[in-house]
């Protein structure tokens, strides 16, 4: 496994601590430096840092064809992003945000086989649920996520019956990507 990282030591050592270990962390000019690697599992858990890629579709389509070469044949990528819509990461947010049909397009464009998404809640940094987003797992998540919070629950109901629950998945806060080399 290769976690790709723009200078974040605490997010491996937080893997380490959970028991997963990391082979390498590199930074993207650290793996640009090593034209035979190869991986089986490549991951950017914060997604395409601004730094790497232009904001232009064409630059980050380019960044994902780059990045597939790395990947050996039937090997994975995992890039969470956070949402376009997701108003409370943008500030901070040194990592470009997109959305599920966007990213699975662009990497379907770079050549990837197959591209699954899975919801996130409540961040990147700490994904409390990682779920499929079908009408069950969002409504088992959401229930959970948010059962102290009659709330956001009952918003969350109103909305489910005024534009169906499965649109529900385009409003979350954040996403991970597996694509298959």
């Amino acid at each position: 496994m290769c976690l790709l990282l723009e200078e974040n030591l605490d997010f491996s050592q937080t893997l380490e601590q959970v028991g997963i270990p990391v082979s390498q962390q590199l930074s993207l000019s650290a793996l640009r430096g090593r034209k035979d690697d190869r991986f089986q599992l490549l991951v950017m858990p914060f997604g395409l840092s601004t730094a790497w890629a232009g904001s232009r579709h064409q630059d980050r389509v380019e960044f994902y064809f780059f990045i597939r070469r790395f990947i050996d044949s039937g090997g994975l990528l995992l890039v969470g992003f956070n949402n376009v819509f997701n108003v409370r990461a943008k500030p901070q947010n040194t990592y470009q945000t997109s959305t599920p049909r966007r990213l699975a397009g662009e990497l379907g464009q770079a050549g990837f086989k197959s591209v699954k998404m899975y919801g996130a809640m409540p961040n990147l940094r700490i994904p409390e649920y990682i779920f499929d987003l079908d009408p069950r797992a969002l409504d088992f998540a959401a229930r959970n996520r948010f059962r102290r919070k009659p709330a956001v629950m009952q918003a969350l109901r109103v909305l489910a019956a005024t534009i169906g629950l499965q649109r529900i998945t385009s409003f979350l806060p954040c996403y991970f990507a597996v694509a298959t080399a």
